[in-house]
């Protein structure tokens, strides 16, 4: 963990929720069980820290990683040795977690986000459903934009080339200003290998959106990525799977 400075305690959180998934790994019979706090959408930390409170397009991401990604790559320890995994905007870090909870054991999976409250339960929800002795799940501050992702690099990869396979993020944008720095980060940490990918659930019609999806994708397109959607259901949540133009031929 990062001790990023926090100025005040977060007060307890008024939320509990419950998320039960099928485990992957065929030695363990007992399913991925991730339990979560956070608060009411109406609490005034919710005013503060948008990412204390649970999102919907977590959901749809979440289903990808169990129905796909655990069999494609989390799984995989023969193309994906040491795999290594970023969540950004984590949140609560739903998705992060089960990212964590389907990967082989060799795989590094950090949770990250920029705001200090969210950070603090964030910490909580993760020592409260992983073991105090595992060392593949970390937890750290991560602002968005080009100058603080190669920071990041330089403070946390001190022992070589450590950019991501694989980077997740769920409800990410509702206001403008923060698509390019979100995409100059993504753009920095993502690993230039060809199988590489951003695994992004937008919801179109969140509630204070002032973002519409081209304005996503064109910044997208201006950063040097290509995207698929990968689906989209009667929400307006869609699930976008970006790559580096050029590493995919397919």
């Amino acid at each position: 963990d990062d001790n990023d400075d926090d100025d005040d305690v977060l007060p307890s959180p008024t939320e509990s929720y419950t998320f039960t998934y099928p485990n992957p790994n065929n030695d363990d019979d007992n399913d991925i069980v991730i339990e979560l706090k956070g608060f009411h959408e109406d609490s005034e930390q919710i005013w503060n820290s948008t990412g204390l409170k649970l999102w919907q397009s977590s959901a749809v991401l979440c289903q990808h990683l169990v129905n796909v990604e655990a069999k494609m790559m989390l799984q995989d320890t023969t193309n994906y040795a040491n795999l290594r995994v970023l969540e950004v905007g984590s949140g609560l870090g739903r998705c992060g977690l089960l990212a964590h909870c389907l990967s082989h054991d060799n795989v590094t999976t950090v949770l990250t986000d920029g705001d200090t409250d969210t950070l603090q339960q964030l910490r909580r929800n993760i020592s409260n459903n992983v073991s105090d002795s595992d060392d593949t799940i970390t937890c750290r501050q991560l602002l968005w934009g080009e100058r603080y992702a190669k920071d990041y690099l330089s403070q946390h990869t001190g022992d070589g080339n450590k950019h991501f396979d694989l980077i997740l993020g769920s409800d990410l944008i509702y206001v403008q200003s923060v698509i390019q720095p979100l995409f100059e980060t993504v753009k920095t940490l993502l690993s230039t290998d060809e199988n590489s990918k951003f695994l992004m659930a937008h919801c179109s019609r969140r509630e204070g959106n002032e973002v519409e999806l081209p304005m996503v994708l064109d910044v997208a397109k201006e950063q040097g990525f290509e995207f698929e959607i990968l689906s989209e259901d009667d929400n307006d949540i869609s699930l976008f799977s970006f790559r580096r133009r050029g590493t995919n031929d397919d």
